[in-house]
């Protein structure tokens, strides 16, 4: 609770108790929101019909919900980063590289990362 008044300072801005305990709710469910996810994506081929399996790789994400969406979305991560980046930069930071990671040699990110046949099941 220290660290959460340290870190936002909600008490300190006159927020109320009740707000207080959901914002740290909030944090406690974005934390454990995070997963490791390792897998090929399947990609589409100008030269099949058929997708294609990606090459192998892994992410470290934060994802809405581990049991229905276990992947990663980019554009979600960008808020995710937001509340993370202030709560724990070093965690934030190995998030981001990870996302980085899948960087293809055009420069694109794939928005949604599904890795893994786990993850395609869902």
């Amino acid at each position: 609770e220290q660290r959460f008044e340290d870190t936002f300072g909600l008490g300190a801005r006159g927020v109320s108790l009740p707000q207080q305990r959901f914002a740290q709710a909030a944090l406690s469910e974005m934390l454990g929101g995070i997963g490791f996810f390792h897998g090929r994506s399947l990609l589409r081929s100008e030269r099949r019909e058929e997708p294609v399996p990606g090459a192998e790789s892994m992410l470290f994400t934060a994802v809405p919900s581990r049991s229905c969406f276990p992947r990663g979305f980019l554009w979600d991560e960008g808020f995710h980063l937001l509340l993370l980046g202030r709560w724990d930069p070093t965690l934030a930071r190995d998030i981001l590289a990870h996302w980085l990671d899948l960087l293809n040699a055009d420069g694109w990110i794939p928005r949604e990362q599904i890795l893994g046949d786990e993850a395609r099941a869902r």
